[in-house]
């Protein structure tokens, strides 16, 4: 059991830890299962129940760090952003369940 907790851990360097959070782990998996298409910011904002500040800087954050990718789209005469998952956040993705996984045992 020692080991296991102590290879969890060291495992655990691996993973970005900027990425640990509910509403970033929310923003990605959701993206991840829109698809390309992605959703609008509007449409995450209502379907993630996150107030605009949270969202907002979280959706910037994962920009920054190329997790997603953000497209404008014209809508009803309105351009919105369209947000998808970018190949780095899928492998992020990738790496925290792998590690959840792990750590659930």
């Amino acid at each position: 059991m020692e080991d296991q907790i102590i290879g969890l851990v060291s495992d655990s360097k691996a993973l970005n830890s900027k990425i640990f959070s509910l509403p970033k782990l929310l923003i990605l998996i959701s993206l991840e299962n829109l698809g390309q298409d992605g959703a609008t910011y509007t449409d995450l904002r209502a379907g993630l129940e996150l107030k605009d500040g949270i969202l907002h800087s979280n959706l910037k954050t994962l920009k920054k760090m190329g997790y997603v990718s953000e497209k404008k789209v014209k809508l009803d005469k309105k351009t919105l952003s369209a947000y998808s998952i970018a190949p780095e956040g899928k492998e992020a993705l990738i790496s925290i369940r792998s590690w959840f996984r792990k750590w659930l045992g």
